[in-house]
């Protein structure tokens, strides 16, 4: 299988010699801080080249990280005989389709490799003592929360955050020296600790609210001051899970609420704050998102699908046949507009905006030039803290003009290839 396509080069990566490439075909790679890496040149663009290591797993390496030497050897390099351009992965339609597709399946994790903090994981005030830090997850229980509950979280999400940087690279550099923290309350008491000190974080800060949900709700996201998060290595959110939730089903790897919500979250860092933006907002697109992380990882959505107002379509009640509900409302005369969904509210949202939604996601991961197209997008979005226009939504995936993408996305639910 393909690892992600890592922007940056993290002391993970130059550590293990074992790992090492064999002497005739590899080059040791530097970077700016002198930390190695023994793989063989695959190929290159005008930002990344990729080497595959002695394990075969293919890394992707900012070019910028590099030193002056590979940036001088990458001006005549020859790729090796056998490099191709990475296979990309078919959309799921299925449970053995998005075993097919192969990251988070298929990934091979190294549990050693997490580790408890010394002293317990402490966010603010609070300290879990029981905790497991990964290259991209704090993950902290409380005393009585089982060691191996811990570890089945922090394999869940470090196989779906390979997943989603394997499409999307811009998460790294969004994760770049961040971890994502993820707490596990055994119950009440333990939700009430938490919310306590999230509601003194809120009060605060200026750029924080109140999250009544982490008391009511079994999963329950929160927000972090920028300058609390950046001083501690955090993300600027973060989830809460009530272990004692009847759903919790930490033992399985593919819960799909944990992929759901936490999907959500890895692309909430990805675009920073430009669901602020008053004109449109990435509320739809963030949405379907997670919805279509869950059907790549689960072979199917099964999440719970609420919509404002209490509408209900026949057929978008448990997703699970959102592409045929959607084709039905297209032959019906329904259409999708690029503009109204960067417009729409995900609060409000009717069905017909999700299944379109997941259309498009197909669109998207079905074609490689299109997947990179919406990865740059992101990274822009990021950038400008602000959301892209119709205009440029439809530019960055290769279309002349909004109405130009209307159509093709159109085409691409009514046909074979969306089921």
């Amino acid at each position: 299988m393909k690892s992600p396509l890592l922007r940056g080069l993290t002391v993970s990566l130059f550590a293990a010699a074992s790992l090492a490439a064999s002497a005739e075909e590899a080059r040791t790679w530097t970077d700016i801080k002198g930390r190695k890496l023994d793989g063989v040149f695959l190929r290159q663009d005008e930002t990344t080249v990729w080497v595959k290591r002695g394990d075969g797993r293919e890394i992707a390496i900012a070019k910028k990280t590099l030193s002056p030497d590979d940036l001088k050897h990458l001006e005549t390099a020859v790729p090796a005989p056998d490099a191709s351009p990475s296979p990309s992965p078919a959309p799921a339609t299925g449970a053995s389709s998005a075993v097919a597709s192969g990251r988070f399946a298929t990934v091979k994790l190294d549990p050693t490799s997490f580790k408890p903090r010394e002293g317990g994981f402490k966010i603010g005030t609070m300290t879990y003592a029981s905790n497991l830090e990964t290259e991209h997850f704090l993950i902290g229980g409380f005393e009585k929360t089982r060691p191996a509950v811990v570890a089945a979280y922090a394999d869940a999400l470090e196989r779906l955050w390979i997943d989603v940087a394997a499409d999307l690279p811009e998460l790294a550099e969004a994760f770049k020296g961040r971890r994502m923290p993820i707490i596990l309350a055994d119950g009440e008491k333990e939700a009430t600790a938490f919310a306590g000190w999230h509601e003194k974080h809120a009060e605060d800060s200026r750029e924080v609210s109140s999250e009544y949900r982490l008391t009511t709700s079994s999963i329950a996201t929160f927000s972090l001051d920028s300058a609390f998060a950046k001083e501690n290595g955090f993300a600027t959110s973060g989830r809460l899970f009530r272990l004692d939730s009847k759903n919790a089903q930490s033992s399985r790897r593919t819960w799909p609420e944990r992929i759901h919500f936490v999907a959500s979250d890895l692309f909430g860092q990805m675009t920073g704050k430009a669901d602020e933006n008053e004109d449109f907002n990435l509320s739809m697109v963030r949405l379907s998102f997670a919805y279509h992380r869950e059907e790549l990882c689960c072979g199917r959505i099964e999440s719970e699908v609420t919509f404002g107002g209490g509408t209900e379509v026949e057929g978008f009640k448990n997703g699970r046949n959102w592409a045929g509900a959607t084709k039905k409302l297209l032959k019906g005369g329904a259409t999708p507009d690029i503009k109204g969904f960067l417009q729409a509210s995900a609060a409000k949202a009717e069905p017909r905006d999700l299944g379109f939604g997941l259309g498009l996601m197909h669109m998207i991961q079905a074609d490689p030039a299109k997947r990179s197209g919406f990865n740059k997008l992101i990274a822009e979005t990021r950038k400008d803290d602000k959301c892209p226009t119709d205009e440029a939504f439809s530019k960055a995936l290769g279309f002349d003009s909004p109405a130009a993408m209307n159509t093709a996305w159109k085409d691409y639910m009514v046909s074979d290839a969306f089921q």
